[in-house]
């Protein structure tokens, strides 16, 4: 299993970060590798249901997101999803209000199966993920939230 964890500063107030990133049409202008989706049940509150292709080093998996939890309170929010289909995922998104602007921190566990991967193409996926995906989506949720500041 693979485990990624990554946070940025975003200098947009925490209501505008929280609801840009919870929506899911809005995801594919800010997630690594995620395609646009297939098929939407919700708005990324608890219950929502996307349907969606992840890319990474040419090759496409078929996945499902289903928002588990999604809270925003006070000066803190919070958005978790579990990802099932062509592999097991669970990410949680936090958001702090702080210094004028937010906090966001992504956190991504991945089980790739094995009879998927030769090992070779496991530890790119794995280092990939590690290095890059996270850090570039957060990167670019803060692109997106700044946009207009």
């Amino acid at each position: 299993m693979a485990r990624a964890r990554q946070s940025i500063f975003i200098q947009a107030p925490i209501d505008d970060v929280f609801q840009f990133a919870k929506k899911p049409g809005n995801w594919t202008s800010f997630y690594n590798h995620l395609s646009k989706p297939d098929k939407i049940e919700g708005t990324g509150d608890t219950g929502t249901e996307v349907e969606t292709v992840f890319s990474i080093i040419g090759l496409r998996f078929p996945v499902a997101i289903h928002v588990v939890r999604c809270e925003r309170s006070g000066e803190e929010g919070f958005w978790e999803g579990i990802i099932s289909g062509s592999f097991v995922a669970h990410q949680k998104s936090y958001y702090r209000s702080l210094e004028g602007g937010t906090e966001a921190v992504f956190e991504l566990e991945i089980d790739l199966p094995d009879s998927a991967f030769d090992r070779f193409t496991e530890r790119l996926v794995y280092d990939r993920l590690e290095r890059n995906t996270l850090r570039h989506t957060l990167e670019n949720l803060k692109a997106a939230c700044e946009l207009d500041r």
